[in-house]
C-alpha cells in the first residue's frame, strides 16, 4: 500500500520535484509569518487611531508603490536570475520589519509609522510576485505546472487556517502581559521576519537548472510591451479583469476584519484571528478543488461557481450579527474566492507564452499589489460614510451581479478549457 507521500505525489505531481518540494516548504513558511503581519497592521493602526478610513488609507498606500513596480518587476523577472532576486527581496523586507520592530519595542511607534513600512513592504512585494511565478518553469517540468500553481496557490489559505489563530494568540497574549498594543505588534513583526530569514535559507539551498533569458529587455519599452500583450489577447483580458473586479468587491473584505471583530460581534484579537482561519480553511478547500479540477480542464465552470461562492458569502457576512453564522459565511466566502483566483491563475500560466510570462504575471500580480489596496480602501471609506455591513453588502451584491449577469451568460468564460495543447 502505498505511503501518504506517494498519495501526494501521484495527486500533486508537482511534489514529485525535489526542488519544488524544497521551495514550497520555504515559502510555506515565510507566508505563515507574513498572514500573522497582515493581520497585525490593520489591528494595531485600529488600535493606536480607533479610525475606519485609516484602513483604507493604509490600503492605497500599499497600492500606490506597487502600481508601477509591478510592471518594472515583471520585466526584470523576464531578464535576471529569479532565484538572486528573490534573495534580495527577502533582505530588504525583513530590513523594513526590523525597524518597525524596533520602533514597536522602543514606544516611539505612531500610525504613520505603521503605514509607512506597509508601504515598502508593498513596494518590495511587488517585486516578489513576478520573480517567484516566473520561477516554475525551473522548479517543475511543463507537465506538472498545472500541479505546481495549484499547490502554490494552497498556500496563502493554507497558512489563513493557522497563522493567523497563532498571531491573534501572541497579540493577546503581550497585550495582556505588557498593556502595550505596541509591544504586541512588535513581537508579531519579529515573528514574520524569521518566517523570511527561513524562506531565504531555501532559496540559497536551491540549485536551479539553467534558464533562457531575454538578451535584452527590462526596461519601459519592455514593461508596455507586456502590458499591449495582454491587452491585445482576449482571454488574458477578460481573465485579469475579472480577477481585478472579485478583488476590489470581494477578496479586499478582510481590512473591515478587525472593525466587524471588535464593533460588530465583539470578539477581541483571538476572535479575529478565528475569523481569518474560516475564512484560510475555505480557500484551502477551494484550492485544492481547484488544483484538482487544472487536470479535468474544468476551469470555467470553477470560475463561475467560484465567483458565486464569494458573493455569497460575503453577503451572508455582511448581514450576519452571530458569530455561529459568520464564521460559515467567511468558510464560503473563502472557498469561492480561492477557487476563482486558482482557476483564473492556472488558466494564465498554462496559456501565457514563456517569453511573456513574467509580465504577464507581473500584471496579474498587481491583483493582490495595486487593485486590492484600492478596494480596501473602498471599504474603509464605505465603513465611515455608512457601516461596515453595508459596505460588505454592498460588495457581496457586485460580486453576485459578475457571477450572474456576466460570468455565466458569458460562454467563452463559463466553458473555459486549458492543457497541454496550449
Amino acid at each position: 500500500m502505498p505511503g501518504p507521500l506517494a498519495l501526494l505525489m501521484r495527486r500533486f505531481p508537482a511534489l514529485e520535484s525535489p526542488l519544488f518540494r524544497r521551495w514550497w516548504g520555504g515559502y510555506l513558511v515565510s507566508i505563515s509569518g507574513q498572514q500573522m503581519l497582515w493581520m497585525t497592521e490593520g489591528w494595531l493602526i485600529y488600535e493606536l487611531s480607533g479610525s475606519k478610513v485609516l484602513l483604507g488609507v493604509n490600503g492605497i498606500m500599499q497600492a500606490v508603490p506597487a502600481t508601477v513596480a509591478s510592471l518594472v518587476g515583471g520585466a526584470i523577472a523576464d531578464r535576471f536570475d529569479q532565484r538572486r532576486l528573490l534573495l534580495g527581496i527577502q533582505a530588504a523586507a525583513m530590513t523594513v520589519l526590523a525597524v518597525i520592530a524596533f520602533l514597536c519595542f522602543s514606544g516611539l511607534v505612531a500610525v504613520w509609522h505603521v503605514m509607512a513600512a506597509s508601504f515598502l513592504l508593498s513596494a518590495i512585494n511587488a517585486f516578489e510576485q513576478p520573480a517567484r511565478q516566473s520561477m516554475f518553469p525551473a522548479l517543475v517540468d511543463r507537465g506538472r505546472l498545472p500541479s505546481a500553481v495549484g499547490l502554490n496557490g494552497t498556500v496563502h489559505p493554507g497558512t489563513r487556517m493557522l497563522a493567523p489563530v497563532v498571531g491573534g494568540f501572541v497579540l493577546d497574549w503581550v497585550l495582556g502581559g505588557t498593556g502595550s498594543a505596541a509591544y504586541a505588534g512588535g513581537t508579531v513583526f519579529c515573528l514574520t521576519a524569521a518566517g523570511m530569514a527561513a524562506y531565504a535559507v531555501t532559496l540559497w539551498g536551491l540549485r536551479l537548472p539553467p534558464v533562457e533569458r531575454a538578451r535584452r529587455g527590462g526596461g519601459i519599452g519592455s514593461v508596455f510591451n507586456g502590458v499591449g500583450f495582454v491587452v491585445r489577447n482576449r482571454i488574458f483580458a477578460a481573465l485579469i479583469g475579472a480577477m481585478y473586479f472579485n478583488t476590489f468587491f470581494g477578496l479586499a473584505m478582510n481590512v473591515l476584519y478587525p472593525v466587524m471583530a471588535k464593533d460588530v460581534l465583539g470578539m477581541g484579537p483571538s476572535g479575529l484571528g478565528v475569523m481569518y482561519m474560516a475564512q484560510g480553511i475555505g480557500s484551502l478547500t477551494g484550492a485544492l478543488g481547484a488544483a484538482g479540477w487544472a487536470t479535468e480542464r474544468g476551469q470555467g465552470r470553477m470560475l463561475v461557481m467560484g465567483a458565486l461562492g464569494l458573493g455569497l458569502g460575503v453577503s451572508v457576512f455582511a448581514l450576519s450579527r452571530w458569530v455561529w453564522l459568520s464564521l460559515p459565511a467567511l468558510w464560503l466566502a473563502g472557498v469561492g474566492g480561492s477557487g476563482f483566483s486558482v482557476s483564473v491563475q492556472s488558466s494564465i500560466q498554462l496559456l501565457v507564452p514563456d517569453a511573456f510570462r513574467g509580465r504577464v504575471m507581473a500584471v496579474w500580480s498587481m491583483t493582490h499589489s495595486s487593485v486590492r489596496p484600492v478596494g480596501e480602501l473602498w471599504f474603509g471609506m464605505a465603513a465611515a460614510v455608512f457601516s461596515a455591513p453595508l459596505a460588505l453588502s454592498i460588495s457581496g451584491a457586485a460580486v453576485l451581479g459578475f457571477a450572474l449577469l456576466i460570468a455565466l451568460p458569458r460562454r467563452g468564460l463559463r466553458s473555459l478549457r486549458v492543457g497541454a495543447e496550449h
